[in-house]
């Protein structure tokens, strides 16, 4: 009999044990909420004592305050398991899963599991975390095999040279240029020939983000900053790319209050949260690029004098297409092989229509020439693509069938046709992204362009 009990004794400690060592925390009480047994995880878990609970009511605790809601007793109520998530005097949000057990059809007691979601909430924040550096990883490799200076005009082959020369130095490159000469492939490729290049390159458009979006993606923000802000926070991008480069494209479209805190990156080489008062150190170089004239824009107090003396320690000028003409061959060759391997197609183009591209200048530089390769690849029938008039922008054609007997300067003729351009966009679509995305240029572009001619009242 003595050894009976000494071995039911020993169940039973074997038992608390077995209670005490689960992760998650487990809350048992009889068929009337009258709280029988409390583990340690329970405990860790929602803050609570469990000497504060142990032979108290399940509805005196909701009324004292210690929980907000009582599952046990919607368990017994509805006679039938009950999932709930609450959040607990600790501040964590837990989830509940209640469980009646029957004894001969009746509940003999009501037992809950508690878990910390908010440890599921961070495990899911990281992992969030952890996708965007490996897709940021495999969009750098892609990009590395993709995007290879291709030059063969004196004109490029010294930009190829300073890109070379300033990788090998952590100074700040300022990269100038008319959208679609290439700035972001000059970029990438100064930090692929750095010492960074096992660490992130990063790039964010400043004048493609809503103001109030752009601070928190460049410098992150603690969590509840904000109205909709993440519980966890969030991580900006100097904070990720840490020991990488960080690619501010557009940066003439930055707004002033944020040009401040730029400035005190490039300077002081720490960023403070949104809803922080802690400085963090980085080591992130930065590499910005713009298609205005940066230099006016500061005489014109639009943009700060200190940021662009901090960004233009090397000024990096990347000359339009028209005024590297030689480099076309060799960019219609890669883009017409790249675009034949990616649809699996075997098509080239004649030797007319090669002529007429190079007589045509390229308003929308590479960008508009890679473009232009793939639409009539994948939409001609022919092997050979031979020239068609639709090839050229109908705008541009009606502009050069009517000054063709007319000289004029070159940028009178380049406005003429841009001018014409925009007017037939401004017709045919509703919005300034539905513009943006016909010309083949950012939003930003479109409305600085926009405001530019209504400015000259050619838009009323």
């Amino acid at each position: 009999m003595k050894k009976k009990v000494l071995q039911n004794m020993n169940h039973a400690q074997d038992w608390e044990k077995i209670f005490d060592s689960m992760n998650d925390g487990m809350y048992i009480t009889n068929a009337e909420g009258l709280t029988l047994k409390v583990n340690q995880a329970y405990e860790q878990i929602t803050g609570l004592d469990s000497k504060k609970l142990i032979g108290k009511y399940m509805t005196d605790i909701v009324k004292e305050g210690y929980l907000s809601t009582s599952i046990t007793q919607q368990v017994i109520d509805s006679q039938k398991p009950v999932s709930v998530e609450q959040q607990v005097i600790n501040g964590k949000k837990v989830a509940l899963r209640g469980v009646p057990i029957f004894e001969d059809g009746a509940i003999r007691m009501v037992v809950s599991f508690v878990r910390d979601i908010s440890v599921i909430n961070k495990i899911q924040e990281e992992l969030n975390h952890s996708k965007i550096i490996i897709d940021q990883y495999q969009k750098q490799l892609n990009d590395l095999q993709q995007n290879t200076f291709i030059a063969e005009s004196p004109e490029f082959k010294k930009v190829i040279f300073l890109a070379q020369k300033v990788a090998n130095v952590d100074s700040t490159v300022l990269i100038l240029g008319e959208s679609g000469t290439g700035k972001e492939v000059v970029a990438k490729q100064i930090h692929e020939k750095s010492s960074r290049n096992k660490n992130l390159f990063l790039k964010i458009n400043c004048g493609a983000i809503p103001e109030q979006l752009l601070e928190s993606e460049l410098f992150g923000y603690e969590g509840g900053a904000f109205t909709g802000a993440k519980k966890n926070g969030h991580i900006g991008i100097f904070e990720m790319a840490n020991k990488g480069t960080v690619f501010l494209d557009e940066i003439g479209d930055m707004p002033l209050h944020l040009q401040v805190k730029l400035l005190r990156v490039l300077q002081e080489k720490t960023i403070t949260r949104i809803g922080s008062t802690k400085s963090i150190a980085i080591d992130t170089r930065v590499i910005a690029a713009t298609n205005q004239n940066i230099a006016e824009m500061v005489q014109n107090r639009q943009f700060r004098q200190d940021l662009y003396y901090r960004l233009n320690v090397v000024s990096i000028m990347i000359p339009p297409l028209r005024d590297r003409k030689t480099d076309i061959p060799p960019l219609i060759d890669h883009f017409v092989k790249k675009i034949n391997q990616k649809y699996q197609l075997h098509k080239k183009l004649s030797p007319e229509l090669l002529k007429h591209f190079m007589e045509y200048d390229w308003p929308g530089n590479v960008r508009e020439l890679e473009n232009m390769i793939e639409r009539i690849l994948v939409t001609s029938e022919q092997d050979e693509v031979g020239y068609s008039p639709s090839f050229l922008p109908y705008a541009v054609k009606e502009e050069l069938s009517e000054t063709e007997e007319e000289i004029m300067p070159l940028k009178e003729a380049f406005e003429k046709v841009e001018y014409l351009l925009l007017k037939k966009a401004v017709k045919k679509y509703k919005t300034t992204y539905e513009i943006a995305n016909a010309l083949q240029i950012s939003q930003p572009s479109v409305s600085r362009k926009l405001k530019k001619y209504k400015e000259r009242n050619k838009f009323l």
